[in-house]
């Protein structure tokens, strides 16, 4: 999968800059006035994913790396510290680095988790398992072990798809019941009820604004502009200046506001 990177070293960069000079001829406007892109714009948008998608998992691979220099103090032929190496070599500080080591293994135990049938899905994970989803999968991966984060993941991943936020993964890796760690029926329910859960939140928070009397009235005050009276008027004169009529006499009633209504001709009101 993807381009084959030979024994390079330092400052001589494969991937990366193969993505990047394959973005050209950048557009300042769109391009077509169509719905559907071009074919110029449908090749642009292939390489510029590329790019993002290349960025999105690559703290998979420099976390993997820089566990392999610390671990076998690949940098001691340049660097007395391996923090040192980090900050002069590659300007990472030693905490970003100690999270990129510690995150990486999530996003492979997940990977290989999905199976060799499940090129949808890995499609899918490779879309949203970034950095920010991964870490959130750290602490339970640390205490409970790897495979028990990939599950959670997958699992979420598998009832959420491209909706999936980080903030849903550190709320589902808190809400996971002990009893369910490392087992995958259980993990599965788990995270389907937690997501059934924030579903639940959203519709009692819509209710509760739909109830709202004051949020009611500003809905109502918001959308009876002058541009909505005016096309009622143009539909049924008659009928909306009554309309009108009504809603000025039951608002000041109700607010304790004394209102004047003078009928200005046969067909029309001022007040």
């Amino acid at each position: 999968m993807g381009q084959q990177i030979g024994a390079q070293g330092p400052g001589k960069p494969g991937t990366a800059v193969v993505l990047a000079r394959a973005i050209t001829n950048l557009p300042t406007k769109q391009l077509a006035e169509t719905p559907v892109l071009i074919a110029q714009e449908r090749d642009l948008l292939v390489k510029c994913e590329a790019a993002l998608e290349n960025l999105r998992i690559a703290y998979w691979a420099a976390g993997k790396a820089l566990e392999a220099i610390r671990g076998g103090r690949l940098y001691r032929a340049t660097h007395g510290t391996f923090e040192a190496y980090c900050l002069e070599l590659w300007d990472i500080s030693p905490q970003y680095a100690g999270k990129l080591i510690r995150a990486w293994r999530v996003a492979e135990k997940v990977f290989e988790s999905l199976g060799p049938k499940s090129n949808d899905l890995e499609t899918i994970v490779s879309k949203r398992l970034g950095y920010g989803q991964a870490w959130e999968l750290v602490a339970l991966s640390e205490e409970h072990g790897v495979d028990a984060a990939a599950l959670l993941y997958v699992a979420l991943i598998q009832a959420k798809g491209m909706a999936l936020t980080a903030a849903m993964v550190a709320g589902a890796a808190k809400a996971l019941p002990p009893e369910a760690v490392g087992k995958k029926k259980a993990t599965e329910e788990a995270a389907v009820s937690y997501l059934a859960s924030l579903e639940g939140t959203k519709q009692l928070t819509a209710k509760k604004a739909a109830t709202d009397p004051f949020a009611t009235l500003r809905r109502a005050t918001k959308k009876l502009d002058t541009g909505t009276v005016q096309a009622a008027l143009e539909r049924d004169p008659a009928g909306t200046r009554a309309m009108v009529l009504e809603v000025i006499e039951a608002l000041s009633s109700s607010v304790g506001i004394e209102v004047e209504i003078k009928a200005a001709s046969p067909e029309s009101a001022t007040v």
